[in-house]
């Protein structure tokens, strides 16, 4: 039989000098501007890509090397597999573009990639309880203003061809891209849900709030988005809702589904999302909606390019030098694999599995199961929705699975959190 560690006792907390306070304060509250200010894409560098969240992460990590809590495990236990696979993804990239003479495009592409997976989990991971969930809500505060300014831009001033808003009228959002946008709101969901689990946030608070990221994704037009959406939806409910409970989600969503004949429902609908969406699944002809074929054939391409890229690939950002349609390959996979090789695939995926051993060992603690769920959802669901997406090194993508992953570290450092909304006598029943 398994024996069961006791949770580590974590220490009571001493008064610290007045500077000493005041710099921990200083670190945590540059943590949250990184954290609120990811999505906002907008706000970057014209030459390379440095945005002001990635400043704000430079001011951080350098107050906490002066404050000397630089944390060396940020992934806990799985720590070790998510740095050496970056490592040997990253090193198959460059030796791929140092042979190609894309030694500058390669040199980019690591740093971009050493920022967002190697520097942000050191800013936000393996922090006390109190900070980790703040650092959540956060995020989640981000995203709704986001929904929030796109419903404003889209449906109260209706503009199109800006930089909010696309020539057909679908949002783009602080991060200037649809697709994109739209995956970061569908990421936000199963931390939501995870955090009212975990009775860190009201569900008063989560059911609006859901509502507006449900509605944001919506107006991006984006079926990678929705689809993926409802993916990390079903994985919560799988493995946190009774059979009692699934039989009413099932219910509500054919309900929802149903109201959409409704004509004074779909009048409220999004154009963007009738146009590309709807019309998709009421005919049942899914790939006619957005860009479907389009990405089959470069798929259809990057896997005869890769036949040649078993051991060196084609080097950093050359797949559209080598592509007949000129374009990279929406699919991480498949543009990791033909610009590093199948080491640095290899290296991914070595990567990803790093984060899947901390949220192992976060379920297989009594007290840590929607800790887990809330890890295993985001990366479930980073996985999918990276299959319609090119390079991801944006911090944008970065940041919710981090924070995502937080509570299953924080979990096994520190123990299961307080409850800040503790359950009432008739939920306990």
């Amino acid at each position: 039989m398994e024996q069961i560690r006791p949770w580590p006792q974590t220490p009571l907390p001493q008064a610290l000098p007045a500077p000493v306070s005041a710099a921990r304060k200083l670190e945590f509250a540059l943590a949250c501007a990184v954290v609120f200010l990811a999505p906002v894409n907008v706000l970057k560098l014209p030459a390379f890509y440095f945005t002001i969240s990635d400043a704000f992460a430079v001011l951080c990590l350098a107050t906490m090397a002066l404050n000397g809590t630089i944390r060396l495990k940020p992934l806990g236990p799985g720590t070790a597999f998510w740095v050496f696979g970056l490592v040997m993804m990253i090193g198959a990239l460059l030796v791929s573009s140092l042979l190609v003479g894309a030694v500058d495009r390669g040199l980019i592409l690591s740093l971009q990639y050493l920022f967002a997976y190697f520097l942000l989990p050191i800013v936000f991971l393996a922090r006390p309880w109190d900070q980790t969930i703040t650092l959540m809500k956060v995020f989640v505060a981000s995203m709704v203003v986001m929904a929030i300014h796109g419903i404003y831009v889209v449906n109260i001033v209706g503009e199109t061809n800006t930089i909010f808003v696309s020539g057909s009228g679908r949002l783009q959002g602080f991060v200037e891209r649809e697709n994109e946008c739209g995956a970061l709101l569908a990421l936000t969901v199963p931390m939501v849900l995870s955090m009212t689990a975990m009775r860190l946030m009201r569900t008063v608070i989560a059911v609006p709030v859901l509502i507006l990221l449900c509605y944001g994704i919506m107006l991006t037009g984006s079926n990678t988005a929705l689809y993926s959406m409802l993916f990390g939806l079903g994985i919560f409910l799988l493995f946190t809702l009774t059979p009692k409970g699934i039989v009413v989600g099932a219910v509500s969503v054919a309900a929802m589904w149903s109201s959409l004949s409704i004509p004074a429902v779909r009048d409220t609908l999004p154009a963007a999302f009738k146009k590309r969406v709807l019309s998709g699944l009421e005919s049942g002809d899914l790939s006619a909606a957005g860009t479907f074929a389009d990405r089959m054939l470069l798929n259809e391409e990057a896997f005869r390019l890769g036949e040649g890229a078993l051991l060196l690939g084609h080097g950093a950002d050359q797949y559209r030098e080598i592509s007949d349609y000129g374009s990279p390959v929406h699919n991480v996979y498949l543009l990791i694999w033909n610009e590093g090789g199948l080491p640095a695939l290899i290296g991914f995926l070595i990567m990803l599995s790093g984060a899947a051993i901390t949220v192992r060992m976060a379920w297989r603690r009594r007290e840590g199961r929607q800790a887990a769920i809330c890890g295993f959802s985001a990366v479930a669901l980073f996985a999918i929705l990276i299959n319609a997406a090119p390079h991801v090194y944006g911090r944008f993508w970065a940041v919710p699975v981090l924070l995502s992953l937080a509570p299953a570290v924080a979990l096994l450092n520190l123990g299961p959190p307080r409850q800040q909304y503790p359950l009432t006598g008739r939920q306990r029943r």
